[in-house]
């Protein structure tokens, strides 16, 4: 189970380097919505695998690391979403940069929620679950609003 998990972190890790390596110089030739798309990759990953410790699917002792995993990709999060990257296969809509305000402050929401995961995490029980409640709802608040609607 110890390798399974240190395989996820290292594979959400691996997808953040390669993703800001490529993303690096310029951003040109579509490389924004590459770079992003692996950002993303990267939080659904740290989200499941904390999903899996609250569910009893993966050790307890990953939560803090799974945590602080997911309190640095947010950091990134803000960077993400350039002027000009709406274009090309992307499920992101204009309002993120119709309504630059209103994404801020969902996006300062997200940050918000996961540079408290790492505390919450180490504490465990109720405070950790309530702590991953309000990291969904701020992931929920960008998905319903700045997301293009799946196909049910």
């Amino acid at each position: 189970m110890v390798t399974i998990t240190r395989t996820i972190i290292s594979g959400i890790l691996a997808v953040i380097v390669l993703g800001a390596t490529a993303a690096a110089p310029a951003l040109a030739d579509g490389h924004e919505i590459k770079f992003r798309k692996s950002v993303m990759k990267a939080v659904g990953g740290a989200m499941g695998g904390l999903a899996a410790v609250l569910k009893g699917k993966a050790p307890a002792k990953t939560a803090v690391p799974l945590a602080e995993t997911m309190s640095q990709i947010a950091k990134v999060v803000p960077h993400v979403f350039p002027e000009g990257s709406d274009f090309g296969e992307t499920t992101a809509i204009a309002a993120i940069w119709d309504k630059p305000a209103e994404f801020k402050m969902a996006v300062d929401a997200f940050t918000t929620a996961a540079a408290a995961m790492p505390a919450a995490a180490a504490t465990g029980g109720d405070a950790f679950g309530a702590a991953f409640g309000t990291l969904g709802k701020s992931c929920k608040g960008c998905h319903e609003n700045f997301r293009e609607k799946k196909d049910k």
